[in-house]
């Protein structure tokens, strides 16, 4: 399969010598590929893995999104399986900002993937943060993963995660029923960094702008 054994050791070449993290790197070794997979790069080597990635010749067709902070890879290969690659380089979702990059690489390691992941509270954080800011409960591969963890470290977890974003969840069943409720407590709390926090008020600023020359 092209997918399995040839391009996931050309990722990880093209990613060598990066800063970079794989938020799903346990399931990159799945028969069949999950979708999409989501990394969080450098921005300064943004560019050059992604003009990297284009020079796989196994690929049949490639098509490349350019968002703000992200480019979505939509890859199809020769053998006609297809894959999803969001290449972050900031966290943001509907224009709210969370995670810290410059945390989240610092404090990454390496999995038996052989791919860096986050660590385990920031790879928690995005896993909740990620599907309740697209309105989405966490998915099943996220919740099958941290199940297979000793509960005292999923209820270390969820403490960690409640404490910080001042939610209730008990356990990932619960996280896994999206309900608009604890997005907005969710949302309350992501307002309070400083990156949001800067946002709010320079639109605040601008207002202000407007409603002078209007008068």
């Amino acid at each position: 399969m092209i997918f399995n054994q040839r391009f996931m050791p050309f990722l990880q070449g093209c990613l060598k010598n990066t800063d970079y993290v794989l938020f799903e790197h346990f399931v990159v070794h799945k028969s069949i590929p999950d979708n999409p997979y989501n990394f969080l790069l450098s921005k300064q080597d943004h560019q050059k893995v992604i003009d990297a990635i284009q020079a796989f010749s196994e690929i049949g067709v490639m098509s490349c999104l350019q968002k703000s902070a992200c480019t979505q890879l939509h890859l199809a290969f020769q053998d006609g399986v297809k894959v999803q690659l969001n290449i972050w380089h900031q966290m943001v979702e509907n224009g709210i900002n969370y995670l810290d990059t410059q945390e989240v690489l610092s404090k990454k390691q390496r999995s038996k993937s052989e791919f860096y992941m986050p660590n385990l509270e920031h790879l928690f954080e995005f896993s909740i943060l990620h599907h309740y800011l697209n309105n989405k409960g966490l998915s099943e591969k996220y919740q099958s993963y941290f199940e297979d963890f000793h509960f005292f470290v999923r209820d270390g977890l969820l403490d960690f995660f409640n404490e910080k974003y001042k939610t209730q969840f008990s356990n990932l069943d619960e996280l896994s029923n999206f309900k608009k409720g604890n997005k907005t407590v969710i949302l309350e709390e992501l307002k309070q960094i400083p990156a949001n926090n800067y946002m709010n008020k320079v639109n605040f600023q601008w207002l202000n702008w407007f409603r002078v020359s209007a008068s």
